[in-house]
């Protein structure tokens, strides 16, 4: 039997390279009538530059830069050189994860609050790549900790942003709504050669109920009273940018806008980027729909896994695009999480199972801490049971 190993990661505890690895030891020990393709995937968010590192050679690039909290830390990205001979985009490229300068698991609990944090370390990040020589920026938008509209960023790039009496404004959230004027005279002129490509599956919009702020200030420690703070301050500033810029309006319900706290409109507004789903872009590179598609290489089984199954996964994130590819070609899917809604299995087909690390007596923070532990004692009741399936 052949099967693919195509997990995300699981926020917080597992990536998904460290899954994968799990479960070809878990293989070796188990069977021999068993052959696995290890694919780890991500869509945009941690560990995309991970997955990435397993399909094509990069570089890492370390660099000092500010976190969404002002503080130095030193955050990373892959960089594909120009002449690279599996170099899939023909220049030199960067990829980058906002969470690795601006990311949410590296803010305390207690200091979490999108009314001050700030994307500036991303816009350090892209600094660094552009004098490293990137021409085309691959940049995923998962697990931020902001709400700034991306002000931060461009900040760092050179977009200065004013209030009425004139003055400099350090954007932050609870800044938005201050900004008067705003001059793009200096922003970083390498910017211009630079092809920017958006890696998320967020299809939220800028504004409104299922905008930026409603739908994920709260993950980011916001209270009612900040939503509503946020919300207007990042109406403001999106006004006063498609004036500044000439663009219209419509752009505040571009899919994807609402992305990491509105970053996704910075990018695409002032950057002129655009947004491809994070899983295609793996799934591309990893040449998944090949595997799919060739009857000599089709597998009898994929194994994939998240942090927490729910209906978001199936309404466009990783495991709910790789499930409908599965479907196609009429493939079973076992799907390993850490947790998942109870109801969810009403809306799968037969041929999707799933398995959860957490039983009903373990804690929630036994379950993270003992991730790898459970993951392996899963596979291994999973993989016993194949034979006589």
């Amino acid at each position: 039997m052949n099967i693919l190993i195509a997990p995300d990661s699981f926020k917080g505890s597992l990536s998904a390279v460290e899954f994968c690895n799990i479960a070809e030891r878990v293989l070796q020990n188990h069977s021999d009538s068993i052959t696995a393709r290890l694919m780890p995937l991500a869509d945009g968010g941690e560990g995309t530059i991970e997955a990435v590192q397993t399909f094509i050679k990069t570089r890492k690039i370390s660099v000092n830069v500010h976190n969404a909290i002002g503080i130095c830390t030193t955050a990373s990205y892959a960089f594909i050189d120009e002449n690279q001979s599996d170099n899939p985009y023909g220049k030199a490229t960067a990829i980058i994860e906002m969470a690795q300068a601006c990311g949410l698991p590296d803010i305390p609990p207690l200091k979490r609050n999108p009314m001050k944090t700030s994307t500036f370390g991303l816009g350090e990040l892209i600094k660094h790549a552009l004098d490293t020589g990137a021409k085309h920026l691959i940049i995923g938008l998962g697990g931020s900790a902001t709400n700034d509209g991306g002000t931060g960023m461009l900040s760092a790039l050179g977009v200065q942003f004013l209030s009425e009496e004139g003055k400099p404004i350090m954007p932050a959230g609870q800044m938005l709504e201050r900004i008067d004027k705003i001059d793009t005279a200096h922003l970083d002129t390498r910017l211009k050669d630079c092809t920017i490509t958006i890696a998320s599956d967020v299809t939220n919009p800028l504004l409104g109920e299922l905008g930026a702020t409603h739908i994920f200030a709260p993950q980011k420690g916001a209270d009612a009273q900040m939503i509503e703070a946020l919300e207007k301050g990042m109406a403001s500033y999106a006004c006063k940018t498609v004036q500044t810029l000439g663009l219209s309006d419509k752009l505040y319900n571009t899919p994807g806008s609402g992305a990491a706290g509105g970053l996704g409109f910075a990018l695409l507004a002032y950057l002129n980027a655009e947004i491809q789903s994070g899983f295609e872009l793996l799934a591309e590179l990893s040449g998944l729909d090949k595997l799919l598609a060739n009857t000599d290489t089709r597998p009898d089984m994929i194994i994939t896994g998240e942090g927490h199954f729910d209906k978001q996964s199936l309404g466009g994130k990783l495991t709910g695009r790789l499930i409908k590819r599965a479907e196609q070609y009429h493939i079973p899917v076992k799907i390993i999480c850490g947790d998942y809604s109870r109801g969810i299995a009403q809306n799968l087909n037969s041929s999707i199972q799933i398995i959860s690390l957490k039983d009903k007596d373990i804690p929630l923070e036994q379950a993270i801490s003992d991730s790898a532990q459970l993951l392996e004692q899963k596979l291994s009741e999973l993989i016993r049971l194949i034979p006589a399936g």
